[in-house]
């Protein structure tokens, strides 16, 4: 607008801070430029020329500039840097402005010069000591510090006033000590090390001096406020203090600050004539005096005022200052610059002024984004959003917004800006507004009545507070979730589904007696490609424990068998005959499609986040769950589990579908029941234990087995826990169908005459082992074991009987038992180390088995693996002169195979090498 320029600092993407440094070892500090070049961002405010007035030719006390961070203390600081260092361009400086604002007393304003001028940003933490920045920038400096250190034991702990003044009389000096009380306070104060103390006393002298001697020294430093005992010892010798916040004339200082502002903003801005700002203002200015009532009296004042303020409204540099910026811990003139410039950015060539409602809320740019960072204020950040909440509930609940309420986000953005203002002006009344949203066009009053009444009854922030609307932290907490749950953007991370996920486990789950049998997982949304990396490490497959795994699938899949058999041979290495699939019922969509199920696990969840702030919450939390919680229960009615396996071609795997009658916490229990008393064939199961009792197979081994399917198109057996597992082997053995040994210590088998109950009562705590040591419990044929006769230990084997046979423990003559090789122990016979398999022979088996010769042509790995399983070939199946044959390899081959060959075994190896001569 009218051909104003941002200072060039100000144009780019990111915003440079505009923090003042006296110097930097880029040489682009404040005092490292060209006095011009300073100058020209330098407007002469009332502290500034105080300041320079101060260090003038006939001054003679030191100079003290007193003001928090952000005021400008750097920046007035190396202002009195340049005016005497450098008093022609300071000069020139000074005469420019005296005519521009027509106060010739400006130029009349006499300067110091011929001094040495040393200026130190001392919070660099570059200095222990004061007085080793004067003997170093000093001339004459490292004579004075050698003759000060030459003293010997005469040497004092800081240099005397008398060694200073010999300094300062070879060359006249101003020392100016930006950030001092920085500094100060952060030195050591010990009996050790006193360096506190030094430096009081140093200051003192060196304050002392200036009073004194100004013709040597001019001192100037800066501190935070006058009541710190940096300041002490310069407040003793009665400085002149530059103190930002004293009082004086209010419409002059703030409007010697607004034209400090503007022209720190802009190259040009005093270069625009008046009359071309009033011109464009027009509209803006005489409906605000007619909304506001602006009497005529007044009119002429506050027509100045804009004019003066332009490109921004003076009633928003006043609302940023007096009612924002006041109330936080904003760097004042420091972060109202940020914000000012951010804001004319975003929206100076949009608009012909800027107003509180350009800090649109959907935009960061806009001076939203420099506002927060200055202000770092918790209570701003959850205004704002609850405002962009707001807006996203009335565009939602008014599909005509955009001809309803076109001005939506300049109410909301000026709204929250008012709100968040303190004192009696928090908030704003509509004509405020109304004001804030007119530009170069009237509003017509009505329409706006209707926009603001559209905007207001569809949000749940605002309030009416008097005659004033304003954003409150109160709200209506249904209405809040509901819209909340809706806006997708704010869940792009995922943790509605996380949430979903986590419903679904728990009602399945239900009370922990059901968590300690079942493992519940609620697979993903893209469970076919992905199931396992978004589930926390205990979900996986490497980390199940012996609970039954049921897999909760988000949606029924479209050819169950083939789907299903390709999952398991894809995702699972093991344990593949233990799965359950529960199943959605016919027609649900995938449980993270389902809006439906989304909005409720999403309210459910932000009712639950926002419990602390009030109780509605918690009753809303208990509200969504329950529903969503009573849907989830009725969702599930089946679940499937393996019935044949084909592991070369998964399309051929069988799945049986079972039907469910029970719902949520009682679907585990109800998969259970369905499996013993409808799939589980007892008498499969019998004739598997018994064909292993003939090998000998310990039951370790047998249950590893089970866990997997059965191979060559065979029926599974249903997997119903190892515990349940083992009870039914004990059965069988007191039933008398089998023998025990457990592990050498004791053996199990029904005696005669022994009712079923009664042998089962006995037996039932003897097998109670778990874990490795059921690999150490055998399954024998009853007429291995004897009935009487007493039990031995199993003595470790000897190195040289290790293909089967016991090992003897006091025993007279070998016999022949029913492991082939083995030796009577005490009255029974020793089992082998290991027994053989139920799924194959094992050459190592006491009983004798035929062998069966298998080879395979030149495949890939994967390949043979499948042919593993087609040869019957399980896990747990022991098989004798393996032989893998390659044809040909590199060495980075064979040593790779070698790497990759199981711990606990021996190898041998031959091989034809290239005879290179």
């Amino acid at each position: 607008m009218l051909a104003l320029t941002l200072r060039e600092e100000f144009r780019g993407k990111l915003l440079k801070g505009t923090a003042i440094e006296l110097s930097n070892d880029t040489n682009t500090g404040a005092t490292q430029i060209a006095a011009q070049e300073f100058l020209g961002i330098t407007y002469p405010t009332h502290d500034l020329l105080k300041g320079i007035e101060a260090v003038g030719p006939n001054q003679g006390r030191p100079v003290a500039v007193v003001g928090e961070r952000g005021l400008g203390k750097s920046h007035l600081m190396a202002a009195l840097y340049h005016a005497v260092n450098d008093a022609d361009s300071t000069h020139k400086w000074l005469n420019y402005w005296a005519t521009t604002l027509g106060e010739p007393s400006i130029g009349k304003i006499a300067l110091r010069s011929g001094m040495l001028v040393i200026g130190e940003s001392l919070h660099r933490q570059r200095y222990k000591f004061l007085w080793d920045l004067l003997f170093e920038r000093h001339p004459h400096g490292n004579f004075i510090r050698g003759k000060w250190e030459g003293m010997g034991a005469a040497k004092t702990d800081i240099p005397s006033d008398k060694l200073i003044i010999e300094l300062l009389q070879h060359t006249p000096t101003m020392l100016l000590l930006d950030e001092f009380q920085t500094w100060y306070d952060g030195l050591t104060n010990t009996k050790q090390y006193p360096w506190k103390n030094w430096a009081f006393n140093f200051i003192q002298i060196l304050s002392e001096i200036a009073k004194e001697r100004p013709d040597l020294l001019v001192l100037v430093i800066s501190v935070r406020n006058g009541g710190s005992d940096a300041y002490q010892q310069v407040h003793r010798v009665n400085p002149i203090a530059i103190d930002f916040k004293a009082g004086g004339n209010a419409e002059r200082i703030q409007q010697d600050r607004r034209r400090m502002l503007l022209h720190r903003l802009f190259d040009n801005r005093l270069q625009i004539p008046a009359v071309n700002v009033e011109s464009l203002l027009a509209t803006h200015i005489t409906e605000y005096f007619r909304l506001l009532d602006v009497l005529p009296s007044e009119q002429d004042r506050k027509r100045k005022e804009f004019t003066e303020s332009w490109p921004f409204a003076p009633h928003l540099l006043r609302l940023l200052e007096e009612q924002v910026l006041i109330a936080t811990d904003a760097q004042e003139t420091r972060d109202m610059i940020r914000i000012l410039a951010s804001l004319y950015k975003s929206r100076g060539e949009a608009v012909p002024i800027l107003t509180a409602a350009d800090f649109r809320l959907d935009d960061e740019a806009s001076g939203i984004g420099a506002l927060l960072d200055s202000v770092s204020n918790e209570h701003h950040r959850k205004l704002r959003a609850k405002a962009q909440q707001n807006i996203i509930s009335v565009t939602e609940a008014v599909p005509s917004y955009a001809s309803l309420a076109p001005h939506l986000q300049d109410v909301m953005g000026a709204l929250w800006l008012r709100s968040i203002a303190v004192g009696n002006l928090v908030g704003a009344e509509p004509a405020t507004l109304q004001a804030d949203i007119t530009r170069d066009k009237a509003i017509d009053d009505n329409a706006f009545q209707v926009e603001l009444a559209t905007v207001v009854e569809n949000s749940f922030n605002i309030h009416q507070d008097g005659l004033r609307l304003v954003f409150k932290d109160e709200e209506n907490p249904q209405a809040k979730l509901i819209a909340c749950a809706r806006n997708d953007k704010l869940f792009s991370d995922g943790s509605d589904l996380t949430r979903l996920a986590k419903e679904i486990r728990h009602v399945i789950t239900g009370s922990d007696q059901v968590e300690k049998a079942f493992r519940v997982i609620a697979l993903p949304g893209n469970w076919l490609t992905d199931p396992w990396s978004t589930l926390e490490e205990s979900e996986q497959p490497d980390h199940w424990d012996d609970r039954l795994p049921i897999l909760v699938l988000p949606e029924e899949p479209d050819k169950l068998n083939e789907r299903l058999g390709y999952w398991i041979k894809d995702h699972l290495q093991k344990r593949r005959n233990t799965i359950r699939f529960l199943l959605p019922r016919n027609g649900s969509l995938n449980a993270y499609q389902d809006r439906d199920l989304l909005i409720l696990a999403r309210a459910e969840m932000k009712a639950l986040e926002w419990s602390s702030q009030s109780p509605e919450y918690k009753k809303l939390n208990t509200k969504y769950q329950g529903e969503l919680r009573d849907i989830l229960k009725k969702r599930y009615d089946r679940f499937a589990v393996l019935h044949r396996w084909n592991f070369i071609d998964p399309s051929q795997c069988e799945f049986s579908v079972e039907n469910l009658q029970k719902q949520g916490a009682q679907i585990p229990e109800a998969i259970d029941e369905s499996l013993t008393n409808d799939l589980f064939v007892p008498e499969d199961f019998e004739d598997l234990v018994l064909e292993a009792a003939g090998n000998s197979t310990s039951v370790g081994k047998l249950l590893v087995e089970l866990q997997e399917p059965r191979p060559a198109g065979k029926d599974c057996i249903p997997w119903l826990g190892e515990t349940s597992m083992k009870e039914r082997i004990l059965r069988l053995c007191a039933r008398g169908k089998i023998a025990i040994n457990l592990r050498g210590l004791e053996f199990l088998q029904a005696q005669p005459g022994e009712d079923q109950e009664t042998a089962w009562k006995r037996m039932r705590p003897k097998l109670s082992f778990t874990g490795q040591h059921l690999k150490e419990v055998f399954l024998l044929v009853p007429s291995a074991v004897p009935t009487t006769g007493g039990t031995a230990p199993i003595a470790p084997q000897s190195p040289g009987n290790q293909n089967g046979g016991g090992t003897v423990v006091g025993v007279t003559a070998s016999q022949p038992t029913l492991f082939g090789s083995g030796t009577a122990v005490g009255g029974f016979t020793t089992p082998p180390s290991s027994g053989g398999g139920i799924y194959g022979g094992d050459p190592t088996s006491a009983v004798s088995k035929p062998h069966v010769s298998l080879n395979n042509p030149p495949t890939s790995p994967l390949n043979l693996i499948g042919k593993l399983e087609g040869w019957g070939v399980g896990p747990a199946t022991q098989v004798a002169e393996v032989t893998l044959k390659v044809s040909s390899a590199t060495g980075a081959q064979l040593k790779e195979l070698l790497k990759k060959l199981p711990d606990g075994m021996i190898f041998e190896l031959s091989l034809e090498k290239e005879d290179n001569g």
